[in-house]
């Protein structure tokens, strides 16, 4: 059971609701290591935008991945040289696969 810091109570359309509000509620998900960019829902790949080498900006796409009916860009989280691209167009994936790896 998660430690519960605070109960929230929100009324809407006249009825009023508690919440337990976890203490982790509102911290900033961090990933274990910045440089490898992995799938964070099972998908297909629909474009992989980027080869290795390749040197990349924060924010610059580095794949396009259909999940859940949606095309989602995956972009690069800080400036570097993309060291390896572990999949390729049209690859199904599953969460937490290692996509692209940065160095």
């Amino acid at each position: 059971m998660p430690d519960i810091s605070e109960v929230k109570k929100l009324n809407i359309d006249d009825t009023l609701y508690e919440t337990e509000v976890p203490d982790s509620y509102g911290v900033k998900w961090e990933p274990k290591d910045i440089k490898l960019i992995t799938a964070f829902i099972p998908g297909t790949v629909v474009e992989v935008k980027t080869i290795v080498g390749a040197k990349v900006k924060t924010g610059d796409i580095l794949l396009i991945l259909d999940a859940m009916k949606m095309h989602n860009e995956l972009t690069a989280p800080i400036d570097g040289i993309v060291e390896v691209v572990a999949i390729s167009n049209g690859e199904r994936v599953e969460k937490n696969q290692l996509l692209i790896r940065l160095k």
